[in-house]
């Protein structure tokens, strides 16, 4: 059942990727979410210890204090590529809170396409700086966080750095009944966290979305 029967106030087809989070926060405002039931797939409820349980602890501390921002796609269980896919399944993500990413999120991609590039490659060849994160997409069932920050060219100041900008890599379950397809497409995905607070995220429900696919380029 959709969460709204009508359409949200603000639109917007075209425009950046920093007018369309913008419209998908003043949406989320003004008709927020203020409880959400969350399906618990059969393979977490037989792991008791997995990290994901703490999506269901926090997850209405993320509807009621979380940040809408973009979340890069690092990997995802392959049956949430498939058109037919009914399960709900983990995925590792990307984001940052920083004002930066909201118009910049490409910059995300280009650090994710790196990590990814470590995947199954032994230790001693993998910058320190994303060990723990090659580990962690090697191991698959790891669901550890990382956050860290980076100092990033500034594109529209040649010669100046933004510093500090915060990252966060997570694991997340992918609701398929939240995405627009039920499947995952695209490589960028609008998500609610709330880093300081917990390291759980939720993928944004389909209903507030601006578009159907998020296809961002580096």
């Amino acid at each position: 059942m959709a969460l709204f029967k009508k359409k949200m106030p603000h639109q917007v087809t075209e425009g950046s990727v920093k007018e369309h989070l913008d419209v998908m926060r003043a949406n989320y405002r003004e008709q927020p979410i203020k409880s959400k039931s969350l399906p618990m797939p059969l393979w977490l409820r037989l792991h008791k210890k997995d990290g994901l349980h703490v999506i269901y602890r926090d997850k209405d501390l993320l509807l009621q204090q979380g940040t809408i921002c973009w979340a890069y796609l690092i990997q995802a269980n392959s049956e949430l590529f498939n058109p037919k896919n009914t399960l709900d399944l983990p995925a590792n993500v990307m984001y940052s809170t920083h004002p930066f990413m909201e118009s910049h999120p490409e910059y995300l991609m280009a650090i994710g396409d790196e990590l990814t590039d470590y995947k199954n490659q032994p230790e001693s060849e993998i910058p320190e700086a994303f060990r723990e994160m090659a580990r962690i997409i090697t191991a698959e069932t790891d669901r550890s966080a990382v956050d860290f920050t980076v100092s990033i060219p500034d594109p529209e100041h040649p010669g100046t750095m933004i510093e500090d900008v915060d990252i966060h890599f997570c694991s997340v379950i992918v609701f398929h009944k939240d995405l627009p397809e039920s499947h995952l497409e695209g490589n960028f995905y609008p998500v609610i966290a709330a880093p300081q607070q917990t390291s759980a995220v939720l993928i944004l429900p389909k209903e507030y979305w601006t578009l159907d696919l998020y296809a961002i380029q580096s």
